[in-house]
């Protein structure tokens, strides 16, 4: 496998892959630590989730209409 993608393919080089596995591996960490939180602090937990998730979303459309 080279560096440089030869295909159209997204997922075709080295660089690209590593790239995927960290995304990849950032979201189960925020899943476990999501669970976790569940886990210890019972249903005000997923309040407090709902709120940051809710923050988030908002900001990450922000973010897009920004762009255009």
């Amino acid at each position: 496998m080279s560096q440089n993608a030869l295909t159209d393919d997204p997922q075709a080089s080295r660089s690209e892959n590593a790239l995927a596995a960290r995304l990849l591996m950032a979201v189960v960490v925020l899943l476990a630590v999501c669970a976790a939180m569940v886990a210890l602090f019972g249903l005000p937990a997923l309040g407090i989730l709902g709120l940051i998730g809710t923050a988030l979303t908002f900001a990450a459309l922000l973010t897009i209409m920004a762009g255009n």
